[in-house]
């Protein structure tokens, strides 16, 4: 029977300076790759390639900036494979040792990182590897184990409420609470908002004791760039952190629980938790991209928007919103064409009959010639044209 894998591992610290990028690292080998031994492996060109990696494709800057406001956090330690007393290749945590070898002591901003989270990176907390299986498999073997099986996932409404219960913990602002987790300033607020609008859905629509978190997602999407209208229209007031619009928004969740058409029979019994979850089934919003597609027809076609909240599909009132302003513009372009062939009309028709007045006055005939020099060169222009 083989001996279980922790056997082959130790706790050890190492600087910094001593761990070296894998540039063997499975994320970046392909059916083609060449392996590198490892006394190419450490050389300045080979980590330099392998950081680039990295920084073009996974995330290191949002890493980053998460570990220069809380410094290195040894909740996951790094595996390790020994060359020498000097140098270490990372098996597993590549995105990391490579994040923490770009902080150079100051932010962005040019605001100096404090000493106090700069120790956190002279050691780092490491589990050695010292088994058997070879150069080219061990990197393979940690982390398939880890991302195959995988991490198991926070739900988007667990996301949100860590960051809620630290920006009220901590007092911070969406800014400051954004950087610690790696967001902007405008995603913290979206996840916030989207917390609290959650929240109160859940204590004050008729289907409140329905929710659960599956619906969160759906909340944060109304605080996005691209659903501003529904926001607006349930009356999102930031100081109270609720929408000021009971009816619209209790109408907003039933959207994701709609009624069905031969429920009278049953409109007095109280809903099974089977009758929801079939419900949830039938929901009119499915994707957070139908929020976009709403609030587009809430701005530019208030007839498909009421069209959708009598019972219309959304993707339908949606793609008639679309047709009725592709027609809208077909028409205002006929209209534009109509409008300059009646103007030329009547400015040739004004020449026709150009008054006395303007031919006698010196300075009028002199503005005469100009328009007219000026309606000569256009003419030839268009010529090419016709």
């Amino acid at each position: 029977m083989a001996k279980p894998l922790g056997a082959d591992l130790t706790d050890i610290a190492i600087p910094l300076s001593k761990l070296f990028l894998d540039p063997n690292n499975p994320r970046f080998v392909g059916s083609d790759w060449i392996f590198i031994p490892d006394h190419d492996a450490i050389k300045s060109g080979p980590q330099e390639e392998a950081a680039e990696r990295l920084i073009a494709s996974h995330d290191i800057d949002k890493l980053k900036s998460i570990m220069e406001h809380n410094g290195y956090l040894p909740i996951d330690r790094v595996v390790v494979r020994r060359i020498d007393d000097d140098h270490f290749i990372v098996l597993e945590g590549n995105r990391r040792i490579c994040s923490a070898k770009q902080i150079n002591g100051y932010l962005d901003t040019g605001e100096k990182i404090p000493d106090e989270i700069m120790k956190t990176f002279d050691q780092i907390p490491c589990l050695l590897y010292e088994g058997v299986e070879s150069d080219k498999n061990a990197a393979w073997v940690f982390q398939g184990i880890r991302h195959i099986s995988g991490i198991s996932e926070w739900s988007a409404f667990n996301k949100a409420k860590l960051i809620v219960e630290q920006m009220e913990a901590q007092g911070l602002s969406f800014t400051e609470v954004g950087k610690s987790f790696g967001l902007s300033a405008f995603g913290a607020a979206q996840w916030v908002r989207g917390y609290y609008s959650f929240l109160q859905a859940k204590e004050e629509t008729e289907f409140g004791k329905y929710i659960d978190e599956r619906i969160y997602p759906f909340f944060q999407e109304v605080f996005g760039r691209s659903s501003i209208a529904v926001k607006e229209w349930m009356k999102w007031d930031d100081t109270k952190k609720l929408f000021l619009d009971a009816a619209n928004l209790n109408e907003f969740v039933s959207w994701f629980y709609p009624k069905k058409n031969d429920d009278e029979s049953d409109i007095d019994r109280e809903p099974t938790k089977s009758d929801m979850e079939e419900a949830w089934s039938r929901r009119r919003i499915s994707k957070r991209d139908d929020l976009r597609n709403i609030s587009y027809m809430i701005h530019k076609s208030p007839k498909n928007w009421m069209e959708f909240r009598s019972g219309a599909d959304v993707e339908k009132a949606y793609n008639r919103a679309i047709l009725d302003e592709l027609e809208e513009d077909r028409e205002s372009d006929k209209n534009a064409v109509d409008k300059f062939f009646s103007v030329l009309t009547e400015a040739k028709k004004q020449l026709d009959n150009t008054p006395f007045s303007v031919i006698g006055n010196e300075d009028n005939k002199e503005k005469l010639r100009e328009i007219l020099d000026e309606i000569i060169k256009t003419k030839e222009k268009l010529s090419a044209f016709l």
